[in-house]
């Protein structure tokens, strides 16, 4: 008895000190855990400066542009550099111990500084490269706006879970559309423009990677061939939903820049007249601002976008 009764004392402590060095249940968290970090990965200014496009790619600003038009540039941000690049010891070829290589174990070694650049010495974008813009602008055949000139510089191919959207490519260009669709709701409320609509004002051409990503914004797919040769366009009421959805989400909550955009577009789709935006899209549907609603449409020209160039 004496025996059995030593046994179990020695087990109760041996159980103690696993669970205090963390060999229990699981280890307790560490500084290095992302679940426990939150922070944001980009940094979003919109309306953007047009020298930060210029910077970003030159050709973008030689288009059709209007005066009106609202471009997005997304930087890094300070806390987030990029996760293939790593300060290794060994040398490599044709370099020394502080050339930056690609690394599958990235997370168990510390990220170099001599990649931060200007950018992230200050707020301020002066002098700082985007990694991803697009731009809001109008057109004038439909009536609607359209989100276009997306570019992003990081590859899409280079997926991480701990991302929104799966890869730091899909979540540069959410930031961009979060932050465009932000800015045409404050137009729409503030100047009240008639000419306005949300639920299929907003028009966009989404490829494979950005029609997940306007799919989860609750962005509809289009199911006729317009002029625009849009896929996708809003609707007030998906968009609502999957916002708040967004919102809620413990996956979105690791981007706290995340979170508050669709807070933010929550709060805009609130304080919308839903009557009065149904009657702006049948408006615009039927004919574009400032036409009659005839019900009559324009023969579309399929080619119309080619014949400039032939």
């Amino acid at each position: 008895m004496t025996m059995l009764l030593i046994l179990l004392l020695a087990l109760t402590a041996a159980t103690s000190s696993a669970f205090s060095a963390g060999k229990g249940f699981g280890r307790p968290p560490s500084s290095s855990s992302s679940a426990f970090a939150p922070f944001d990965r980009f940094r979003a200014s919109c309306p953007a400066d047009i020298a930060s496009i210029q910077r970003y790619d030159p050709s973008l600003l030689r288009g059709d542009g209007g005066a009106n038009d609202v471009w997005v540039a997304v930087y890094r941000s300070s806390n987030n550099l990029p996760s293939v690049c790593v300060r290794t010891s060994t040398t490599a070829p044709g370099g020394d111990s502080e050339t930056l290589v690609s690394s599958s174990s990235s997370t168990e070694m510390a990220i170099t500084t001599s990649v931060v650049s200007n950018e992230s010495k200050s707020n301020g974008n002066e002098g700082a490269k985007p990694v991803a813009v697009a731009r809001l602008g109008k057109d004038a055949a439909s009536g609607c706006h359209i989100i276009d000139s997306m570019r992003c510089t990081l590859k899409k191919e280079n997926t991480d879970p701990d991302c929104d959207g799966g890869s730091e490519h899909a979540e540069a260009i959410g930031v961009c559309i979060d932050e465009l669709v932000h800015s045409y709701l404050q137009r729409y409320l503030e100047d009240e423009d008639d000419g306005m609509a949300f639920d299929g004002g907003i028009h966009f051409r989404g490829t494979l990677v950005s029609g997940k990503l306007l799919d989860s914004r609750g962005f509809r797919e289009v199911s006729e061939l317009s002029a625009d040769m849009h896929s996708h366009e809003s609707d007030l009421e998906g968009a609502l939903s999957k916002y708040a959805e967004r919102s809620t989400s413990r996956e979105v909550a690791k981007n706290p820049g995340a979170r508050d955009r669709a807070l933010k577009i929550v709060s805009g789709l609130g304080r919308i007249d839903r009557e009065e935006d149904a009657r702006r899209a049948k408006r615009i549907r039927s004919g574009g601002e400032g036409k009659e609603e005839d019900g009559e449409e324009g023969e579309f020209d399929p080619w119309a976008s080619v014949k400039r160039y032939l």
